[in-house]
């Protein structure tokens, strides 16, 4: 069921919430998984070679997680995105309830 987009402002303005960008979050999600693949194959597993100096692991390694962080955050701002519709959602459910249950 989509929801409203200026009802979904109205609630994300109540509560003081900046509204979230899905096209940021997917951007968010392919940088992180860019780089760990990108880690992955400057440390040598996916390329078969090892890797030749302490330097470039403690850069694979760094680049890993930071990947790993980017994917993870773009993931928690769809989560977060879906969360407040279901909040509005779950708000018009409540105050048609509250309309039906009051006395005409």
């Amino acid at each position: 069921m989509p929801v409203d987009p200026k009802r979904l402002q109205a609630v994300l303005t109540e509560l003081g919430y900046r509204p979230l960008s899905r096209l940021w979050a997917k951007c968010e999600i392919l940088l992180g998984l860019g780089a760990v693949f990108a880690a992955l194959v400057l440390a040598g597993p996916a390329s078969g070679r090892q890797p030749s100096d302490s330097l470039t692991v403690v850069l694979a390694a760094a680049l890993f997680l930071l990947g790993g962080y980017l994917t993870l955050a773009g993931h928690r701002s769809h989560l977060y995105q879906s969360s407040n519709e279901r909040l509005v959602l779950l708000r018009e459910e409540i105050r048609a309830l509250q309309q039906k249950d009051k006395p005409s």
